[in-house]
């Protein structure tokens, strides 16, 4: 789901004790190609005094307050409401900045228009207690349509452009608005409009996608309540983006058909419609932070791993837990500090740690009880503000027990626990073990798997401080035991069990990049270093690099090459050698640090992996023709010192 940018805005502040029912009546004439928007405005406003702002680039030509004039200030506009409330007036206009991959504030061009909610595009304060109800009216030029979020109203299109209405009733969320030069695909599913609206290239993919969204729709409406929106909308975005909106998603059109937008991203977006949209993320109460990601991911992608088998589910439990082993200390938050996923870091925690927190409580009180707890959590506080203390109660409720100290272990300490089996020993027909962890010790319980000469079995053992020792009784001999294999919980894991991937450099903002080539080479090494850091790159010569940091090696391939033997690192594994037009792999300097290469052909195979290699950031080696990863994997684990065998 996206990030609101209001930072970027600046726009607009209210005085304390602003009250509900703000209302904008909106009329909207857009020309995306010439980047020109012309608004008119009636707001319903509250008495109090306010202060009104709109974005950069757009200027009040006309403000009246029940008829009276209202000086304006540049695009400031402070007004006063008398007792009882007010009708002001405003007609702005202005020209868009241009659409880019950097446009995340709202722009127009000749492949359409995005302007989304708390950018400015509309003067709406960011104070205000709810967001507000509103009618937009909008007609664009010929070859656009435009969509709004919110219910479509009405529309009509003739030789000259398209006009549509869009109203939203309920406290949701300022409108967003779209336009592009698509085709609508339309399908009427239990009284929702589903729509497509796709570039020609993608109108074959129309139906698959209605079909997944009105599948996806009806088996969380099952589970948590009914769709609460008049229908869903798929946007085919000119830009290289995947955002969620009331009511609809916004996808980069050259996504669009990879088998991971519809398999993963789509009902992730659909989701979050009811966590999100339907309840929204209140920032106050007991324990701060953004849920809804969290609660988003495991509902959504981890459900769809489910489906797949425990094979699958297993592996993306493993992915968070590699993801978060690669995060350095220093990167680490909190639960209670996630607010947007502004940089990788962020996703690890906001959406990995947090889905598996939901995870370990449906297994620490049954699916039942959890899925009780996620009906009633919907039920009491949709279109409202809601936080992490809101989803406590209602699990509490459903599962009748005490969860304040669960919760509050995984939202407000920064880390995770350790792990470690000291000592199991077989005892006829049981296992004796004494289990550790290290401080702060956390209330845990524990898998564990006894594999018997009758097959295996799956034991939990609670952990409640440093240690604890059990006996666990079996129906045959035991030949074998692992802590936690299926990694069910959320911890650090232990060596072996998470060999290197590119996210451990990429994510560490000491590592150390040395740039291997030469001329235009050079420069697309130094641009990818750039793409791949999550921050700013160290970029160093190789005699400055820090051997006790981790360190990345950028270049063609002869230079790569050349460099690591000079160095004494890991050269290119035999089978990754001449294969493809640039080979990426990971693994350990002789300090034990991490290390990644990236040894291309030439500069265009480097300038080929600007936009796709940031993106196999949990892999261990990849083989690039041009552009694609036509193979790729992650070294296997080593020994895990949580596993012992007893023939």
């Amino acid at each position: 789901m996206r990030t609101l940018l209001l930072a970027l805005c600046g726009i607009l502040a209210a005085a304390p004790g602003w009250a509900a029912g703000l209302h904008h009546d909106l009329t909207v004439t857009l020309d995306p190609a010439a980047r020109r928007l012309e608004v008119e405005d009636r707001l319903r406003l509250p008495a109090g005094t306010h202060r009104l702002m709109l974005a950069p680039g757009l200027a009040i030509g006309e403000a009246r307050l029940d008829g009276q004039p209202v000086a304006v200030r540049g695009n400031a506009l402070p007004v006063t409401v008398p007792e009882g409330g007010g009708e002001l007036r405003l007609r702005y206009a202005g020209n868009l900045p241009p659409l880019t991959p950097e446009s995340r504030g709202g722009g127009g061009g000749a492949e359409g228009a995005y302007l989304p909610a708390g950018t400015g595009w509309i003067p709406t304060p960011e104070s205000a207690e709810s967001p507000p109800s509103w009618r937009l009216s909008v007609r664009v030029p010929a070859p656009f349509i435009a969509v709004a979020t919110g219910r479509l109203v009405e529309e009509a299109r003739d030789g000259a452009g398209y006009a549509a209405t869009f109203a939203e009733d309920r406290s949701v969320e300022e409108p967003s608005l779209f336009a592009g030069a698509w085709q609508v695909t339309e399908r009427m599913h239990n009284g929702l409009r589903l729509r497509t609206y796709f570039h020609p290239e993608q109108a074959p993919l129309a139906e698959e996608y209605l079909d997944l969204g009105a599948r996806t729709i009806d088996a969380q409406a099952a589970r948590i309540g009914a769709y609460p929106f008049a229908g869903f909308a798929i946007l085919s975005a000119p830009l290289p983006v995947g955002l969620g909106f009331p009511g609809l998603t916004y996808i980069g059109r050259q996504v669009m058909p990879l088998p991971f937008i519809r398999a993963q991203s789509l009902p992730h977006e659909i989701l979050h419609n009811w966590w999100g949209n339907g309840v929204r993320v209140g920032d106050g109460g007991v324990w701060p932070g953004n849920w809804s990601e969290g609660l988003t991911t495991v509902m959504a992608d981890y459900a769809a791993a489910e489906a797949r088998g425990e094979d699958a589910a297993r592996a993306m439990r493993l992915d968070w837990l590699r993801d978060y082993a690669a995060l350095p200390a220093e990167r680490d938050s909190a639960l209670t500090d996630f607010r947007a996923k502004v940089h990788d870091a962020a996703q690890i925690v906001g959406y990995g740690k947090a889905a598996m927190l939901f995870h370990m409580l449906r297994a620490e009180i049954g699916g039942d009880a959890f899925d009780a707890g996620i009906r009633r959590f919907w039920e009491d506080k949709r279109f409202q503000d809601a936080g992490w203390d809101d989803l406590r109660r209602a699990f509490a409720a459903s599962s009748g027990r005490d969860l304040g100290p669960f919760f509050e272990q995984w939202l407000t300490r920064v880390g995770a626990p350790t792990l470690e089996l000291a000592e199991a020993k077989a005892e006829g027909d049981g296992v004796a073990l004494t289990l550790r962890q290290g401080e702060p010790a956390y209330g845990l319980t524990v898998p564990v798997e006894v594999r018997t000469a009758a097959g295996t079995e799956r034991h939990s053992l609670r952990l409640d401080g440093r240690e604890t020792t059990a006996t666990i009784r079996t129906a045959a001999a035991p030949r074998a035991l692992a802590v936690d294999p299926g990694f069910a919980l959320f911890r650090r894991l232990a060596p072996g069990e998470a060999p290197p991937t590119l996210r451990d450099v990429t994510l560490d903002h000491a590592a150390t990049t040395v740039i291997a080539a030469a001329g235009p080479a050079a420069e697309a090494a130094r641009a990818l270093a750039e793409r791949l850091a999550d921050g700013k790159p160290r970029i160093a010569t190789a005699d400055r690099a820090d051997p006790a940091a981790p360190l990345a090696v950028i270049g063609t391939a002869g230079e790569v090459d050349r460099l690591l033997a000079r160095l004494g690192l890991p050269p290119v594994p035999d089978d990754l050698k001449g294969r493809g037009t640039a080979r990426v792999w990971t693994a350990r300097t002789p300090q034990g640090r991490p290390l990644l290469a990236v040894a291309a052909e030439d500069a265009a195979a480097l300038q080929a992996l600007l936009r796709p290699l940031p993106h196999y950031g949990r892999q261990s080696w990849l083989v690039f023709e041009g552009a694609r990863a036509v193979d790729r994997g992650v070294w296997p684990a080593g020994d895990s010192p949580l596993r012992v065998s007893f023939e």
